[in-house]
């Protein structure tokens, strides 16, 4: 009895110095909108406005996506491993915000302003075709560092699974919203009409507010955080950067992790490029019909619902298990949406679409913290940028495969912006349904090998030698202190 009190007490314990304050669990959600007015627009409305208004080739889109390949495999791992080295009296991963928070906004702008010229002249191509590559460039890079110094404060904030669920739903909240706003507020403008690029007025003025809009709420987030004390200084003699790739690349939850993510990755990027196309062009219709928007709106409030459920399924069976559950509607709704055509089948679809890939996206990052916790048991350091850099080396690059076979795919239907016959709608549905279902029945087959199950004892137990280990460093920084 007096045991059973005991851990009851310690368990209590444990959950109070490990919880996330609810003031940063906020501060996460105000930078989700202002990451995602930037990213959700990129995501929803980059394809959209240079294949349609700009007039780049459809071939030269994705070979732009595919050289970016190139950037991935340095900037990615680089960033995460130098973020895992700094140490300031602002913290290790803060600075990294405070940097990153103006300098997307300025890719941003500059990705939606390229030179405007006549489309129908191979120079113009060719301008296009590196504007797009080069801006590509410069917008990953904070999007890159935003993205991994995120993920690795809530790794670092908590221990607790339900801490950690709790500060990403906080995240996915804040991005979810910045989603909502960059895909209807553009339907309220833009019009579906012969000659398209009528509205580049339309999509610049839209970026230059998202972009001021952004850049404060990112300010906000970085200014508002802060990171444990244990972190923030300790560590100095930190595993070398060639080290930390080796020993990351042989962790085999890492590496099957990483083969999901990626088609994870690859289904997220397809979903919100070509929305847009799928309203538009399959469903036809556009901003001067007030029916345009209930699509999307019924996506994003089905993943709001979608989130509950993804953690009711995270308490009951584990991350793991959780995300295979929600994969089969998920499979489901992408493969009958291929052969849908009429509107009212359409939102259904999306409706269950939502409600099952939100809470994938959500457990996702709660699988990567775990494979982090388990490796610092090995190696005694935090290493969640070197594990987010190297995550992204090998799933970002799936967001240039979705680019690469959308264009291959417009080539293929002979896609027109201003006549859209019945083989590129078919096109479309083939981007936003069947090629993302077989992608992610891949990735669900190799994460059932996944070695790390948050319903088992063992789970649970070497959790609590993390919290010791913690505990530890923690001591070690305040011995340090008052030395100094």
């Amino acid at each position: 009895m007096n045991d059973t009190i005991e851990n009851s007490s310690n368990t209590k314990k444990i959950a109070g110095k490990f919880r996330i304050p609810t003031k940063f669990k906020i501060e996460f959600a105000i930078g989700g909108i202002g990451f995602n007015l930037s990213a959700g627009f990129f995501a929803a409305w980059l394809t959209n406005f240079y294949i349609k208004v700009i007039g780049i080739n459809e071939l030269l889109w994705g070979v732009a996506w595919i050289l970016y390949f190139a950037w991935n495999a340095i900037n990615d791992p680089l960033i995460g491993y130098l973020g895992d080295k700094t140490r300031t009296k602002f913290g290790r991963r803060r600075p990294w915000l405070m940097i990153a928070a103006p300098m997307i906004s300025i890719a941003f702008v500059l990705l939606f302003f390229p030179p405007i010229l006549d489309p129908t002249q191979n120079s113009a191509q060719l301008i296009y075709f590196l504007w797009l590559f080069l801006m590509l460039l410069f917008f990953d890079t904070f999007y890159t560092i935003i993205g991994i110094t995120q993920k690795a404060l809530v790794a670092e904030l908590s221990i607790l699974p339900k801490e950690r669920t709790s500060a990403t739903l906080f995240w996915s909240v804040g991005t979810l919203t910045g989603q909502v706003i960059t895909f209807v507020l553009p339907f309220l403008f833009l019009v579906n009409t012969d000659p398209y690029s009528q509205n580049l007025p339309i999509f610049q003025t839209l970026v230059l507010v998202f972009a001021i809009i952004g850049f404060i709420m990112l300010a906000l987030m970085s200014i508002g955080l802060k990171e444990k004390k244990e972190f923030m200084f300790s560590e100095k003699e930190s595993i070398g950067f060639k080290k930390s790739i080796t020993y990351t690349l042989k962790n085999k939850a890492f590496l099957i992790f990483t083969v999901f993510s990626f088609t994870l990755v690859y289904i997220n990027s397809s979903i919100y490029s070509q929305m847009s196309f799928f309203v538009q062009d399959v469903l036809q219709i556009s901003g001067n019909n007030l029916i345009s928007y209930l699509p999307i709106l019924i996506f994003i409030a089905a993943s709001l619902l979608g989130y509950p459920i993804g953690m009711y399924l995270n308490q009951k069976f584990g991350g793991k298990r959780a995300i295979i559950y929600l994969s089969a509607p998920v499979i489901l709704s992408l493969v009958l949406l291929t052969f849908s055509g009429d509107f009212i089948t359409s939102n259904l679809l999306i409706l269950l679409l939502g409600l099952s890939y939100s809470g994938m996206m959500l457990l996702s990052p709660i699988l990567m913290a775990d494979i982090i916790d388990k490796d610092e048991l090995e190696t005694g350091y935090r290493r969640e940028g070197s594990y987010y850099g190297a995550t992204n080396l090998f799933t970002k690059p799936a967001q240039s495969v979705s680019a690469f076979i959308v264009g291959l795919v417009f080539q293929w239907t002979q896609y027109d912006p201003n006549d859209v016959s019945s083989l590129a709608q078919f096109g479309i549905k083939l981007n936003i349904g069947l090629i993302p279902a077989i992608f992610i029945l891949i990735g669900i087959l190799i994460l059932i090998k996944f070695p790390i199950d948050g319903a088992t004892l063992e789970y649970k137990e070497w959790k609590k030698e993390i919290e010791e280990l913690h505990d530890k460093k923690l001591n070690d920084y305040i011995e340090e202190a008052q030395k100094n």
